[in-house]
């Protein structure tokens, strides 16, 4: 039998593992109290900020904190737990001392220059830095001149640097008695058990946790624990702003236009209604129905098929022709977490997305904030666990009050298995949300994420044989998913607020196609966008041949609403009956932007002009017409538009301009 000797405590002391910890641990204090500073210092920033908020901010902190450690440290984590035994020579934790030293003093210098840069820039620093600076040619100067104005925070620093090279903490010295080591095939397996424990836990700070659904790590994570976006910046620590986002790079400005003259041509902030008059208070319910594309329905589809098209949206078919609606309606993204920006803070997806990009801690002005501010009360539903794809964080972000997903639903058999509550239970359970809101005395703005139509395209067990039709999986989770919209407004349709509320639907994305015709650079874009008004209060007019994109739902919402306060989008109000109106959509897929403009579309890459096409006549986009661009009258228009506005995107996104103040 093999006797295993645990180490006492003079041992325990000097193994490198340990040494590896305690020294993890100092940093972890020392970057916590650089947040604190670095909220002092900018606290005219965070009016709002109470000691509870600082002290949540903080543990939520944490978790940023280990994982830019973790990242920093990974050389310093594999050399003392990797299972060798010239780790305890005093050479070796002398060189292990020195690279940890080197990397780690470099992370204390991010982080005290931010607590000077964040009031220039409005939310932590990003690898996008050096191409913003990279051709600044006096960089020199302005480090000095910065020394100068902001001594007191370089002194900070000077102390953090000299207080972990004093505090590293080293057991292993020359002095140090001669170790023992128990037998080979005792020593070399127990320490590679503990140096995958160390793998192990190291991968969990990098992501923020070991959870397979939970989303790792992002700068919008951070938002989880604040009331304002803002405040994500005392969140965060630099080092990790910059190494995640090394790997991405900052757009490049086209500079297709002079500053001065760039708002003159396209312009996203959208002042008052013309309309004036008071504000309508009526109720908002918007679903967000998880990969429902355009190619399911029925109703965007009368004409095809000898008028026998298969159509598995029976209710929404029925609710479409009682709606608002438009002939060519439009994702703004391919993916779920294009669908927030886009619907709720105006901005479309370019190239990669917003969420996941360098720029996503920015300040946004979000459609719940904006109804918060006029008296709503506002929840965000998703079925999902609270985890999933960052949602929480992003709601949160742009003003959402509460989160309802799937740690809040109370009854967990209702779980598909793989994904999320299965749609019918959980919109019943919204349905009993929505009228408790109603019970408010306020007016509400609530939005419910669908599921069941997300792979693996699971419905439950008691309707295998009831939705039976399709040629693909997905179709019979649409049907399920249409009738579970149903069964939600059996249970609302005779409240005395139902009247009252404006129901407005919207794809996230499109889904697995099966139609050829639909296979092509608009067919993947086409979703239901539709407004159902059931009391009919409403004086606007809808011309359904106008093009619509997720981009133009806060307009058109706040339009309906009658709101009178400038807000910043990149779409339009579809009801806008001004003489200016621009009937335009805007999309892009992975870099290849799309500008419509009534019945024509082009395409522009790299700066260029790649494709023209009369969608209208040419819905399967066959037919490129760039040999025949002469002839189309409003292509220099188009193209200054498409200029502007990719122009106008960069130029804010690197500013931080997405608001209309």
């Amino acid at each position: 039998m093999i006797k295993i000797d645990i180490p006492h405590k003079k041992q325990l002391a000097k193994e490198p593992g340990f040494v590896m910890i305690v020294n993890f641990i100092i940093m972890m204090a020392i970057y916590m109290i650089n947040r604190w500073v670095f909220y002092f210092m900018n606290t005219r920033f965070f009016p709002d900020v109470s000691f509870g908020d600082l002290m949540t901010m903080s543990w939520g902190g944490m978790r940023f904190d280990i994982s830019a450690l973790c990242y920093l440290n990974l050389l310093c984590i594999a050399m003392q737990f990797i299972p060798l035994k010239c780790r305890d020579t005093v050479k070796y934790q002398r060189i292990v001392k020195i690279i940890f030293l080197v990397i780690n003093i470099v992370g204390i210098i991010v982080n005290a220059a931010d607590i000077v840069y964040f009031e220039y820039g409005g939310r932590r620093t990003t690898w996008s830095i050096f191409s913003e600076f990279g051709g600044e040619s006096n960089l020199g100067k302005i480090f000095l001149n910065s020394i100068t104005n902001y001594w007191l925070v370089w002194l900070f620093g000077i102390a953090m640097i000299a207080a972990i090279i004093y505090l590293y903490y080293n057991p292993i010295k020359k002095n140090s008695d001669k170790k023992d080591y128990p037998p080979a095939k005792v020593y070399y397996p127990l320490h590679t058990g503990i140096f995958l424990l160390a793998i192990l836990l190291t991968i969990a700070g990098l992501r923020g946790g070991l959870s397979l659904k939970m989303h790792p790590l992002r700068q919008d994570s951070a938002v989880i624990y604040c009331k304002h976006p803002l405040e994500a910046a005392i969140v965060l620590n630099t080092p990790f702003t910059m190494i995640t986002t090394a790997h991405k790079k900052g757009y490049k400005d086209p500079q297709f236009f002079k500053k001065e003259e760039l708002d003159g041509i396209y312009n996203p902030v959208h002042n008052t209604s013309p309309q004036g008059g008071e504000m309508r208070h009526m109720n908002v319910v918007v679903f967000l129905m998880e990969s429902f594309s355009m190619e399911y329905t029925g109703f965007y589809n009368k004409d095809k098929d000898g008028g026998h098209y298969q159509s598995y949206t029976p209710f929404l078919d029925e609710l479409l022709s009682k709606s608002y609606s438009f002939e060519y309606s439009f994702a703004n993204g391919a993916r779920s977490v294009d669908c927030m920006p886009a619907s709720f803070a105006g901005i479309p997806r370019y190239i990669d997305p917003y969420c996941y990009y360098i720029y996503s801690n920015n300040t946004l002005q979000g459609l719940p904030q904006m109804l918060r501010d006029e008296g709503y009360n506002t929840a965000f539903f998703h079925g999902a666990p609270n985890t999933t794809l960052g949602f929480k964080a992003f709601t949160n972000a742009i003003g959402f009050e509460r989160y309802y997903g799937m740690d809040e639903y109370p009854n967990k058999d209702d779980f598909d298995g793989t994904w999320a509550i299965f749609d019918e239970p959980y919109l019943n359970y919204f349905a009993q949300y929505t009228k408790e809101y109603a019970k408010k005395d306020k007016p509400f703005f609530l939005t419910v994420f669908t599921a069941s139509s997300h792979e693996p395209f699971k419905i439950p067990e008691k309707y295998e044989s009831t939705f039976t039709r399709g040629d693909i999986p997905m179709h019979r989770s649409i049907s399920y998913a249409d009738y579970a919209i149903k069964q939600y407004f059996e249970q609302v349709k005779n409240e005395p607020w139902f009247e009252n509320t404006i129901f407005v639907f919207t794809a996230d994305h499109c889904g697995v196609s099966h139609r050829s015709d639909y296979n092509n650079d608009m067919g993947r874009f086409l979703i239901p966008i539709f407004f159902y008004t059931p009391g009919g209060q409403l004086p606007v007019k809808c011309d359904s041949t106008r093009l619509i994109q997720q981009t133009d739902i806060m307009p058109s919402i706040l339009g309906l609403l009658n709101y009178q306060k400038p807000y910043f989008s990149f779409g339009k109000n579809v009801f806008d009956e001004s003489p200016n109106y621009v009937n335009y959509v805007f999309n892009d897929r992975n870099g290849t932007s799309m500008y419509y403009l009534d019945d024509l579309m082009i395409e522009y890459n790299d700066n260029k002009l790649i494709g023209i096409y009369e969608f209208k006549k040419d819905f399967s986009l066959k037919y490129n017409l760039l040999n025949k661009k002469d002839k189309f009258s409003q292509l220099p228009f188009m193209e200054q538009q498409i200029k502007a506005i990719l122009q106008q995107y960069i130029v804010r996104m690197k500013e931080n301009r997405l608001t209309a103040k």
